[in-house]
């Protein structure tokens, strides 16, 4: 705090510059003694602005923003860098900053001079307080020039632009005053000393004029851009509306310091009002806009969804797999959204609120692209794999099996431990075999629009799952820094290293809604594929039992006609699997089919009529071809068709010789299978009579008890 009753003395021998506090009050003494400070009431009716400051503070900050300007293209020219048609934001930013420490120091300085006619007047002075400044006044001019700053910058329209609330009554100053040239305007000087004919004087004359400040409320002075060899307003960036992003953060920070100094008596600055207003009203509507015509154009339109993004693309994701083009745009919109949230904090629920909303519309085309896949024409009914993946107990049941959950496993996790045994996932693979047969019907024939026969569509869905994961992975971490609104829990998450601002729980509830709804929808995706390649299994093996002949003569010993149909469907959708499916999620769509084709075929023994040895050949072909196919695709023998083929080879034998068979080694099939097994033999030999074939079964029913009560003890 200055001392009011200390005398000022000038230190002839001192430098002004190392004591500007010290020389401010000097000046001000120095008027003080050459009555320059207004003395009497009737003299300050006359004289508006006695010292001059008060009307000189907006062109000298003016002024200020100029050279710094200058410097800034000058600095950056010499690298070579034109600045004016860049989208360089950085360099505004550097303006801006530069611009703030000096426009911090110009508030200081007045402050001291304010301070020193303070001090004058306390000592008793006349002066009317009407006639002064105050701070107020500084930090309103302030306010004023970096409002007309931002308005160029940030490309405001002229028609939009608003006068800067002041508390001066003095119109807003023009920016178009800055771009064009004006004939100089004299300006009336007060002579503070007259020794003209001095060397003295003649020197201090040339400094004043060669740096003469502005007296005229012209946003920047001819005069000024003379001396600096400027035309025109050297812009040190392209202006865009953009440009708030880069400098909002430490334009808050400036404001919070204005609104500190000055009592606003709304609590708002005239600057915070017009950089809200123009977020608000320009700003979030430009960035709606933009992210919406950007989505539409990807996800519009004739297949739109089935559009991946290149290699070039799937590399830089860091993906092994393609992903959906309109997928790879919405997460780059989102992504931009995220960083406007980081870069605008105070807007953060707003931007939020945006991703939600473009998140909802993303939702439902891709349910829409789903349902045009799935669902059998205008009617509502679906094919046979989308309504058992909607069916609650079957998805139950295929996601409680060890296949599905080691799909769930996060990558830390010892995917080397088996999370069941063999006996165990056998058991579980039978269990399937039976839901999926029981939940067809046992006598008729599937009908073709209950499949997917298009393959290209399996490709599309697979392509639908792995965007989808991908996307809800994204956005799940997006959540969780939300959800911690701390700095540690990013060490983990490759995202920015920049907080996010809190957010509205409503918002992040909504938001993890969204993300649990496209990670449903990717795992439908994914049974869907597994329960499809199953429904083209009973599809083309169904027909095998119930519509060929197998008692015909020797030379009909080819595979069905259905089973060569079933290895060509399998092969293509493996053709197109393998390519957009990961490894582990292609081997949970083939994995166990095996098995189930096993026990189509076991099962389907009940439809024939009669069999003889070129039709059990014949069947063993139709096995062992789908075993090869299998085999090709999984990588695996695939025992389970070792199992259905020796199965039917047992009709080599006699009755006797497999109730032996069984007495020796044990039973190999269930009760139900070695039924099946004998009223076909009894069918296929007709010397066989009912009745021989009821002692069969009791003697059957006596062999199985037996073995088994002897296994369990």
């Amino acid at each position: 705090m200055m001392d009011l009753n200390k005398e000022i003395k000038e230190d002839l021998n001192g430098n002004p510059e190392e004591n500007p506090a010290h020389f401010i009050a000097v000046l001000v003494e120095a008027l003080f003694v050459l009555r320059k400070i207004p003395d009497s009431a009737e003299r300050n009716k006359k004289m508006k602005d006695p010292l001059g400051i008060k009307s000189k503070i907006e062109p000298e900050l003016s002024a200020i923003v100029a050279r710094t300007s200058q410097q800034v293209v000058d600095s950056y020219a010499q690298q070579g860098e034109s600045l004016s048609s860049q989208n360089q934001p950085r360099f505004l930013l550097e303006l801006l900053e530069n611009v703030f420490h000096q426009f911090r120091n110009v508030a200081r300085m007045h402050k001291i001079v304010l301070r020193n006619l303070q001090r004058i007047i306390v000592s008793g002075v006349p002066v009317r307080n009407e006639l002064l400044y105050d701070m107020n006044d500084v930090w309103s001019k302030i306010q004023a020039v970096l409002e007309l700053v931002l308005r160029e910058y940030l490309d405001v329209q002229t028609s939009s632009r608003q006068r800067a609330p002041t508390s001066f009554d003095e119109p807003s100053t023009d920016i178009n005053s800055y771009f064009s040239k004006k004939k100089p305007t004299k300006s009336k000087k007060i002579s503070l000393f007259r020794f003209d004919a001095s060397i003295h004087a003649m020197s201090t004359n040339s400094y004043v004029d060669d740096n003469m400040t502005f007296d005229t409320g012209n946003l920047f002075h001819v005069n000024l851009l003379s001396e600096v060899g400027l035309g025109k307003h050297q812009m040190v960036c392209k202006p865009s509306v953009n440009n708030i992003t880069a400098i909002f953060m430490p334009l808050e920070a400036f404001i919070k310091e204005v609104e500190d100094a000055v009592a606003c008596q709304d609590g708002t600055s005239s600057l915070q009002s017009f950089v809200t207003e123009f977020i608000q009203n320009i700003f979030l509507g430009q960035v709606h806009a933009t992210v919406s015509s950007s989505i539409a154009a990807a996800t519009k339109g004739f297949d739109a969804l089935r559009h991946v993004v290149d290699h070039k693309t799937q590399k830089d994701l860091g993906v092994t797999r393609p992903l959906l083009t309109s997928t790879v745009t919405v997460d780059r919109n989102i992504r931009k959204l995220q960083e406007l949230m980081q870069s605008l904090p105070t807007y953060g629920d707003q931007f939020l609120n945006m991703i939600c909303n473009i998140l909802k519309e993303y939702r439902d085309t891709c349910n829409s692209a789903y349902r045009g896949i799935v669902q059998i024409e205008s009617d509502e009914k679906r094919v046979i794999s989308a309504t058992w993946a909607k069916d609650e107990d079957i998805s139950r049941f295929l996601r409680s099996l060890p296949s599905w959950r080691s799909l769930q496993m996060s990558e830390r996790q010892d995917l080397s431990k088996k999370l069941c045994s063999e006996e165990e996932i056998r058991t579980l693979n039978s269990k399937e075999a039976l839901i999926l047969i029981s939940n067809l019907s046992s006598e008729a024939i599937i009908p073709q629009q209950e499949i997917i026969t298009d393959v290209t569509q399996m490709r599309t869905i697979a392509n639908v799952h792995e965007s989808l994961e991908w996307f809800a992975g994204r956005l799940r971490q997006f959540c969780e820094l939300l959800s911690a609104r701390s700095p540690n829990s990013m060490n983990s998450i490759e995202l920015s290293t920049r907080e996010y601002p809190p957010v509205s729980d409503k918002s992040l509830e909504s938001l993890k809604m969204l993300v649990k709804d496209f990670q449903d929808l990717a795992e439908i995706c994914l049974l869907l594929l597994h329960l499809e390649v199953r429904v083209h299994c009973f599809y083309f093996l169904l027909p095998v039992a119930k519509q060929s002949n197998y008692a015909g003569p020797i030379d009909d010993l080819d595979p069905d006609s259905n089973v060569l149909k079933l290895n060509k469907d399998l092969s293509a959708m493996e053709e197109m699997l393998v390519q957009s499916l990961q490894p582990q999620k292609f081997k949970y769509i083939f994995e166990s089919l095996g098995f189930l084709v096993s026990s189509i075929l076991m099962s389907s023994i009940q439809y024939l009529k009669k069999i003889n040895e070129n039709g059990i050949k014949k069947m063993c072909r139709n096995l062992f071809a789908i075993q090869q196919n299998l085999t090709n695709i999984t990588m695996a023998r695939e025992t389970d068709l070792d199992h259905a083929r020796q199965y039917y080879e047992l009709l080599y034998m006699n009755p006797d010789d497999v109730l032996s068979l069984i007495v020796e080694k044990g039973p190999d099939y269930s009760y139900s299978e070695y039924v099946s097994l004998f009223q076909l033999y009894q069918k296929s030999h007709p010397h066989i009579k009912p009745a021989n074939l009821d002692t069969l079964l009791h003697k059957l029913e006596e062999v199985m008890n037996k073995t088994q009560n002897g296994s369990s003890t």
